[in-house]
């Protein structure tokens, strides 16, 4: 267990109290980024059902729930809610992953909350938004769901084939990154205001604003966006090429400079008629397309994918082979800028996960604690919040909070 006293001060974030009921991944990666920069982090848990981040090895929650502590309450119960909104009144971000209206299906809407904080920053995370089509708003949502109605899923995949979606988790992802700077505005403006806000962040819009320029393409000019696979449709020397031992590299010949860099490794000839001086890509389905595709695929094939990357990086081409995890753990940049870090779970195990990023050089995070166990922090946030310790068994015995054993994860 710990106390808030107990939290060390560290990061950009100290002081700042984060109280997150999420499950998956985009809430849980918006909370892991508060903890990783010092924030105070509560995090909810379902006291009927645990986060699924804990099934099979456990991984999600023990990269993301790192550094946070553990009240585990079933909110909507009467009691629940009652300990729900003392906790709000010491809250200066709240985010909450449902399906959209929940909270104010349970009679806590943001002008409840505001009613016992007024400064108290909100994030709904939800797949559909909430407000609008009152049947989208109630519709259920995972990453893959918002791809397809978002028009993100459209756009994976190969020409001749049907879409794919794009893995791991791209939307959920973005999600919380949004949900973290949003997060973070909307609480810079609440310290100088005294006037909080209710962010109302929709998978789908994520997915949608995460598209560079293809939605607007569409929209202006009708470009209807084709599915490349792993070949830019627009220019050569931009993919995925086989090379002799069977691994891949991604290449990315691209301006001018590269192309002048490039086209004597192929034999061909930077400034000819098929090759101007002036060019800065070369073009799909043109003579010079044609050749200049042929050659680059045979020079991959006549050589390891390693080999390839050597060649192209000495004459500063862009180019990187297409990395495992076992490649990535034995390779040297990885390994002097500690991409791998290892900490301790609340077991006294080791866990290997990945590091905190971006790095920073005056106030940066750190790991102080593994991810806690279900309740693991009842007793300490509840005596916080003023609960006496025979008020805490009472919330035992109705099993408006419960704990649980630690458990690596089911295999």
């Amino acid at each position: 267990m710990a106390k808030r006293s107990e939290i060390p001060e560290f990061g950009l974030l100290s002081g700042v109290r984060v109280v997150h009921c999420t499950t998956s991944i985009a809430g849980p990666l918006a909370a892991s980024l508060f903890a990783e920069a010092g924030a105070d982090v509560i995090m909810l848990e379902n006291a009927k059902t645990p986060c699924m981040s804990r099934n099979r090895f456990g991984g999600p929650c023990q990269q993301n729930a790192k550094n946070e502590r553990n009240l585990s309450l079933d909110i909507p119960s009467p009691e629940g809610k009652e300990v729900f909104l003392k906790l709000m009144e010491q809250t200066d971000i709240f985010i909450e992953a449902s399906k959209g209206g929940q909270y104010n299906k349970w009679g806590i809407s943001d002008e409840v909350l505001w009613e016992y904080n007024p400064r108290l920053v909100i994030v709904h995370i939800s797949g559909f938004g909430q407000t609008g089509i009152p049947e989208y708003v109630r519709r259920g949502s995972y990453d893959t769901i918002a791809q397809a109605f978002g028009c993100y899923m459209q756009l994976n995949g190969f020409p001749d084939q049907t879409p794919i979606p794009a893995m791991p988790q791209p939307v959920d992802h973005l999600c919380g990154v949004f949900a973290y700077g949003s997060g973070l505005a909307a609480l810079r403006k609440a310290e100088q205001t005294g006037k909080g806000e209710s962010i109302d962040l929709a998978q789908y819009e994520i997915a949608m604003r995460c598209q560079n320029s293809f939605p607007v393409d569409y929209i202006n000019h009708n470009d209807i966006p084709k599915r490349e696979g792993n070949h830019s449709s627009m220019c050569c020397g931009y993919g995925l090429y086989l090379c002799k031992d069977g691994k891949s590299v991604y290449v990315m010949i691209l301006g001018g400079g590269s192309l002048k860099r490039a086209l004597p490794l192929l034999g061909l000839e930077f400034g000819s008629d098929l090759y101007p001086a002036d060019s800065s890509m070369i073009y799909p389905n043109t003579p010079a397309g044609d050749l200049f595709e042929q050659r680059l695929t045979e020079f991959c094939l006549q050589r390891t994918a390693q080999e390839v990357e050597e060649v192209f990086l000495t004459h500063d081409v862009p180019c990187s082979m297409v990395m495992e995890y076992e490649d990535a753990l034995k390779n040297p940049h990885y390994k002097a800028r500690e991409v791998f870090k290892e900490w301790e779970m609340v077991d006294g195990e080791k866990f290997t996960g990945v590091n905190i990023f971006p790095k920073l050089k005056n106030h940066p995070g750190q790991i102080w604690r593994g991810a806690p166990t279900v309740g693991m922090d009842n007793e300490d946030i509840l005596a916080e919040l003023g609960l006496k310790d025979e008020e805490i068994e009472e919330l035992y015995s109705k099993k408006v909070i419960v704990k649980r054993e630690f458990k690596p994860g089911m295999k």
